[in-house]
This record gives C-alpha cells, sequence and structure tokens, in this order.
C-alpha cells in the first residue's frame, strides 16, 4: 500500500501524479534514451535510481548510479558503443495518478533493421522521476 506525504516547504503530495505530467515525463525518459542530453535534472529526481533487471553481471555497475549524471553518463556511453539505435514507446502507457507509477512497454530499433522490447515501470516524486525499473528482452513483443 503506497503511502502518501506531503511536502511542507511546497504543499504538494510526493504521490499524487496527474495522468498528463506522468506522460511527459515519458516522452522526457525517451528522448534522454535516444540522445537528448540536456537539462535531465528538470526531470529526474536528485537522487534518481534505476534498476535493471537483466545483465546481472552489469548489476554493481549499474545498482550503484546516482542521480541525473549518473544515467546520463551511462546512455551516453551506450550510444558511444552502440550508435544509431532509436527507442520508442509501444502501446498506450499507463499512468496510476494515486501510486505516482508510469509504467510503458518500448522497442528500439538497431541500425541493422533488428528490434527488441522493454517494459520500464517508473516512481514519480515530487513531480521527477526517482526511481525506474527496466526489464530488456532479447526480441520484439509479439503483435
Amino acid at each position: 500500500m503506497s503511502q502518501t506525504t506531503t511536502d511542507a516547504a511546497t504543499g504538494t503530495t510526493a504521490r499524487a501524479l496527474a495522468p498528463a505530467t506522468g506522460l511527459a515525463l515519458l516522452e522526457r525518459w525517451t528522448a534522454l534514451w535516444n540522445g537528448d542530453f540536456a537539462d535531465a535534472e528538470s526531470f529526474l529526481a536528485p537522487d534518481f535510481r534505476i534498476r535493471f533487471g537483466g545483465s546481472p553481471e552489469d548489476a554493481p555497475v549499474t545498482d550503484a548510479l546516482r542521480g541525473p549524471a549518473g544515467i546520463v553518463d551511462l546512455i551516453a556511453q551506450h550510444h558511444a558503443e552502440s550508435p544509431g539505435r532509436r527507442y520508442a514507446v509501444e502501446g498506450v502507457p499507463l499512468v496510476d495518478p494515486a501510486l505516482g507509477r508510469v509504467a510503458s512497454c518500448w522497442y528500439v530499433t538497431r541500425p541493422d533493421g533488428s528490434q527488441k522490447s522493454g517494459i520500464d515501470l517508473f516512481e514519480v516524486v515530487h513531480g521527477r522521476i526517482g526511481t525506474v525499473w527496466s526489464v530488456t528482452g532479447e526480441r520484439r513483443f509479439a503483435a
């Protein structure tokens, strides 16, 4: 059960999330993965964390990432090692206003045209993405 708290300084709730805000954050997250590194601090919480469900060998590095700079550095390195990938949201994302969460399916197209899919779940706190849980598959979801 999620607990909603109120920030004494701003009077805003930590978990309440307007659907439009959730969708805008998802658009900005996708743009980040497509190489738009501008102003990540505006939509990622200062203590941002990401939890990848795959690649156990990479877990110590990715589990240690903190803040917008950490994920920007990781994605920039990913782009340098694998240029030309394009990420897109697949289907209709789900925004849960009460829990402050956004869930979406996505896919990436590689330069050779091959694709694979994944699922991301965001927790939004005070209007910014605080935590992302991400699982990537080895193929594109079947239609």
